[in-house]
């Protein structure tokens, strides 16, 4: 017998939960993929390092060329997903990532490192596109971007998991260890396209594979959604602060316990989980998810003004500023990932959303690429509190171009043939 709070706590785990069916496969997959990357995350620096035995710099050098490269491949990869489909597309570059994955725990030299790299790196950002693809497919309107919104929260709680998890390896500090994380790592690839299987309605339909053909790199000529590519690209820097400047700046720059660095990635991490699927409402309006980044580059300029007075600060006056701080951050992001998720389901044509994910993706992957060299210069160099502020300015700005560029004229869809439609 079913009692009234049975009734409400099962409500409450629906509500939670994206819809039964095909939804809630992609979210078991996504969750076992993320795990894999919450793996590889903690612990690929220390694999390369210490098993292959490679120098830092050439680790570094290697991740950063074989990124920059890998990039050439959203769109083509993303273009390949439209024509034979996205959960086939998706598939194969996840068997490629296995390979590629496994094969690095025999590679022990630069060349062999950065060759598998590169490959790994190329068809991650196919499966970026792909994803993209998968939930345009899966859900429509809201439900889309409600769905993209419980995948970000998944994607928190699989790194999570992931980074958990490779603690003892890290702490135990083995040869042995290391490889066999890796192998774990490679494995949840093949994991991920298991709940892949029973998705049926992710392949491209006929009309929209002809529209597809037709219209060519239609996404290379819609400036408007280049334009909205940038603006979300810039604002994706804030990701970098977060990983990259907080800790060097807690350490460095101020009096604030070490253990707060991991306290600001645990407000973070906690407040997406929390709000994201909130903050994600009505994002499938376009006004509305402009109005969004708009709303995060406020944000973001907020934290970067509250940090910029932490250096040299005592310690509790900065634990409190820094605690802050996290939580503006945290904020742009939550609205940055909502308009973004809109934006780049929204604005791009049916039967053409993995080119057209493919291309959203450049604008993060450029803007991890360049933030270490600029966040170093502005907010870890000789000025850092005016470097801040130039950051934040930048975050502003670009939140307040987010309305305007819907002003701009996307690229005309071209239609196929009555004929061709319906071969």
């Amino acid at each position: 017998m079913t009692t009234p709070a049975t009734g409400r706590a099962r409500a409450m785990l629906h509500a939670c939960l994206p819809a039964p069916g095909e939804p809630r496969l992609l979210a078991v997959s996504w969750l076992v993929k993320t795990v894999g990357s919450g793996l590889y995350l903690t612990t690929s620096t220390l694999f390369f390092t210490r098993v292959v035995g490679l120098p830092v710099h050439q680790v570094a050098s290697g991740l950063t060329v074989a990124g920059i490269v890998a990039l050439a491949g959203a769109v083509p990869l993303g273009r390949l997903a439209d024509r034979f489909g996205p959960r086939r597309t998706y598939t194969v570059l996840l068997g490629v990532q296995f390979a590629t994955m496994a094969a690095l725990t025999f590679a022990r030299t630069f060349p062999a490192f950065l060759a598998l790299i590169l490959v790994f790196l190329v068809a991650e950002q196919g499966s970026t596109a792909a994803r993209g693809a998968l939930v345009a497919t899966v859900g429509e309107g809201a439900e889309r971007v409600r769905l993209r919104a419980y995948l970000r929260v998944v994607t928190n709680v699989g790194i999570t998991i992931g980074a958990a998890a490779s603690a003892l390896v890290i702490q135990a500090d083995t040869e042995a260890g290391y490889i066999a994380l890796l192998w774990c790592t490679a494995l949840t690839y093949p994991g991920a396209a298991v709940p892949l299987r029973w998705l049926r309605a992710c392949e491209t339909r006929p009309a929209e594979r002809a529209a597809h053909t037709g219209s060519g790199w239609q996404v290379l000529r819609d400036r408007r959604y280049a334009a909205v590519t940038l603006i979300c690209g810039v604002l994706s820097l804030q990701s970098q602060v977060l990983s990259f400047a907080v800790p060097l700046w807690v350490l460095q720059h101020t009096e604030a316990p070490p253990v707060l660095v991991s306290g600001i990635v645990a407000v973070n991490t906690a407040l997406v989980i929390c709000l994201q699927i909130r903050f994600s409402r009505g994002a499938e309006d376009d006004s509305r998810a402009a109005r969004m980044c708009r709303n995060a580059g406020i944000a973001l300029f907020a934290g970067c003004a509250v940090v910029a007075f932490t250096g040299g600060m005592g310690g509790w006056s900065a634990t409190v500023l820094l605690l802050l701080f996290a939580a503006a951050l945290t904020f742009g992001e939550l609205w940055l990932s909502a308009g973004s998720f809109g934006l780049s389901f929204s604005l791009a044509p049916e039967g053409m959303h993995g080119q057209y994910q493919g291309f959203f993706s450049l604008g993060r992957g450029a803007a991890t690429a360049v933030a270490p060299v600029l966040i170093a210069v502005l907010c870890l160099g000789s000025r850092p509190r005016e470097g801040w502020l130039v950051l934040g300015t930048l975050f502003v700005v670009a939140g307040a171009a987010a309305p305007l560029a819907l002003r701009v004229r996307g690229a005309a869809v071209l239609e196929p043939s009555p004929s061709t439609a319906t071969e």
